[in-house]
């Protein structure tokens, strides 16, 4: 078919698909490096701080995955038995294995939206009135862009707009950043103004980016 010829002549993946350029991989060897279990590579440090200064929050740490970003997020918003709030086909709910039961004994509510992005609207009337007999609404999460749908990007205000109302219902949220520059590339909108009301943020340095491994999760320094 025209589409299968079509994909046969582009390569539309970012996700670990670039590699570390040359230039990259010769600026390792005169990297400054140290102990960065006790805070102590100003390499790491520098990248965290740039990070976080793109997001517009207080601090960041390098992690080896963005599944192990999105999993500490969970682990520090949430109890067990409070439950979470996204859209159906989020990487949290679809590519984590359990991830959010097995590590956080959270529940996953699952919103059904349009292109992988759900409403304030949508927000607002999953939270649950506070009960004695329900899990605690605790948690929202949104993902910029839309993995399972190919890449979309959230408009800035439909993002925001579900930022706030979650906020204003008293729970936390998170922002899934694994390809947000490419979100950034493509609208001219910066990472700190999509990030905007969010709790805690995270950008893969895998997609697109050329490292081999790693996010980097960034929030309040009280996190941290």
């Amino acid at each position: 078919s025209l589409i299968r010829v079509f994909f046969s002549m582009y390569n539309f993946f970012s996700d670990t698909q670039t590699r570390p350029s040359r230039a990259m991989r010769e600026s390792i060897l005169d990297a400054e490096v140290g102990d960065e279990r006790h805070d102590d590579c100003p390499t790491t440090r520098a990248l965290n701080n740039r990070v976080a200064e793109l997001f517009g929050m207080e601090a960041a740490v390098f992690l080896p995955s963005g599944t192990m970003c999105n999993e500490i997020a969970i682990a520090v918003h949430c109890l067990p038995g409070d439950e979470v709030i996204c859209e159906r086909e989020s990487h949290v709910i679809f590519a984590e294995s359990g991830g959010p039961a097995a590590l956080s004994g959270v529940m996953m509510h699952g919103i059904d939206g349009q292109r992988g992005m759900m409403t304030s609207e949508q927000v607002t009337t999953a939270i649950r009135p506070n009960s004695s007999f329900a899990p605690q609404s605790r948690l929202v999460i949104t993902e910029q862009t839309a993995n399972l749908a190919g890449g979309s990007v959230w408009p800035l205000d439909q993002l925001n707009a579900i930022a706030k109302v979650s906020q204003e219902a008293g729970l936390a949220v998170h922002l899934d950043g694994a390809r947000i520059l490419n979100a950034v590339v493509a609208t001219g909108i910066s990472a700190r103004d999509y990030a905007k009301d969010h709790d805690s943020a995270w950008l893969g340095v895998t997609k697109g980016l050329g490292c081999p491994v790693g996010g980097v999760l960034a929030g309040s320094a009280e996190i941290y």
